[in-house]
C-alpha cells in the first residue's frame, strides 16, 4: 500500500504542467520529517515525506548458532533501547548543563543527578541480562560516539570508571574498547533500525 502511495506522489509529481502556477506552503521539518502544500492552477496537492524503511531480503545464516546469536540481540535490542535512549538524553543534558561549571560545582552537580537517577533505575537495570547489557552498552558508545570508560570517566571520575572497567572485564566487557562497525557485524545489522530520532543518519 505505501509502495503503491510512493508512486502515486511520483506520478502526480511528473504530471504537474512546466509553466502552471505553483504556490508552495512548506511545514517546519521535524526529525527528519517535511510536508508541502502546493497549489497549482487552483489545485491543491499535499506532499510530505515518510519515515525511511528498511527493506531487505531474508537473511541467511552460517548456522544455528549465529541465528541463536542473531535473535538473542534482536529481542535486547528492543527491551533496552528506551534505556539507551534516556541514557544519552541524560548524558548530552548533563554536559550542556554543567558547560561553564568548574570542576567543583560540576561534581557537586553530577553527585546529585547521579543519586536520583540510581534510586530510579537500579531495579530495573539488574534485571538485564548479559547479553542486554552488552545491546545496551554498545547502543550507547555508537551514539555517543565514545566508549562507556570515557561515560563514566567524565561524568564520576577515572577512579570509578577504571572500577567498572575492572569489573566489566570479569563479565566479559572491555569499556575502553568502545563501538566499532565491523567488529560484530549481527550486532551492526540489527543497530540499523535504531535511529535515536534522527531518521536520516
Amino acid at each position: 500500500m505505501m509502495k503503491q502511495f510512493g508512486f502515486f506522489l511520483m506520478f502526480c509529481w511528473l504530471a504537474l504542467p512546466a509553466r502552471a502556477q505553483l504556490t508552495r506552503l512548506d511545514t517546519l521539518p521535524r526529525q527528519g520529517a517535511w510536508a508541502t502544500l502546493e497549489i497549482v492552477n487552483g489545485d491543491s496537492t499535499f506532499l510530505m515525506s515518510l519515515a525511511p524503511a528498511r527493506i531487505v531480503s531474508k537473511r541467511q545464516f552460517k548456522d544455528m548458532e549465529e541465528q541463536k546469536l542473531f535473535r538473542r540481540y534482536v529481542w535486547a535490542a528492543k527491551r533496552v533501547y528506551p534505556y539507551a535512549l534516556q541514557a544519552v538524553a541524560l548524558y548530552e543534558d548533563m554536559e550542556e548543563e554543567t558547560d561553564g561549571m568548574n570542576r567543583r560545582q560540576r561534581k557537586r552537580h553530577i553527585k546529585h543527578e547521579h543519586k536520583e537517577l540510581k534510586e530510579d533505575m537500579t531495579d530495573r537495570m539488574k534485571n538485564l541480562s548479559k547479553t542486554e547489557g552488552k545491546v545496551l552498552v554498545k547502543m550507547i558508545e555508537r551514539e555517543l560516539n565514545m566508549p562507556f570508560y570515557e561515560v563514566i570517566r567524565t561524568t564520576r571520575g577515572t577512579a570509578t570508571a577504571a572500577y567498572w572497567n575492572t569489573m566489566g572485564k570479569i563479565w566479559g566487557y572491555d569499556l575502553k574498547e568502545g563501538y566499532r562497525h565491523g567488529a560484530d557485524p549481527l550486532l551492526d545489522e540489527v543497530f540499523i533500525d535504531y535511529d535515536f530520532g534522527n531518521p536520516l543518519r
